[in-house]
């Protein structure tokens, strides 16, 4: 059984980390993240069971998994008196999700390389955005 879940920089997800039990209800008003959990799971399962470019493909690519709100947080949004407004971020190149359970647990990175200064400009033109992948089973 699975009893923690953790989640960063995932769509709408900033940071999360879920306890769960033998049965975990999670609900919200819309707009507030259920579906990018549910989706997060999905991601985690499918890379285990099928591969990590598998599970890449069905989410349309890397930029569709990575945190699509905004680089900063205002004071009023924290304390939850306004909305956050979603926009493509242009510092957060990562999500990490992960999951433990009694007896096994597994985390893993995915995101944009992040070259030496010197070297950014030469790797942008070479190749672009290539993105790096990290899986590890604990």
């Amino acid at each position: 059984m699975l009893h923690t879940l953790a989640i960063e920089n995932y769509r709408s997800l900033h940071k999360l980390q879920l306890s769960l039990g033998r049965l975990t209800v999670v609900t919200g008003a819309n707009g507030s993240g259920k579906s990018n959990l549910y989706r997060a799971l999905r991601l985690l399962s499918e890379t285990v069971q099928e591969g990590v470019v598998h599970g890449i493909a069905r989410e349309e690519g890397l930029d569709s998994c990575l945190w699509a709100g905004p680089e900063q947080s205002s004071a009023s949004a924290l304390r939850g008196e306004s909305s956050v407004e979603g926009l493509r971020s242009h510092n957060v190149k990562r999500t990490r999700m992960g999951f433990a359970s009694t007896h096994f647990s597994y985390a893993m990175s995915l995101g944009m390389p992040e070259p030496d200064a010197g070297e950014a400009e030469d790797l942008r033109t070479l190749f672009g955005r290539d993105p790096q992948i990290k899986q590890e089973v604990i």
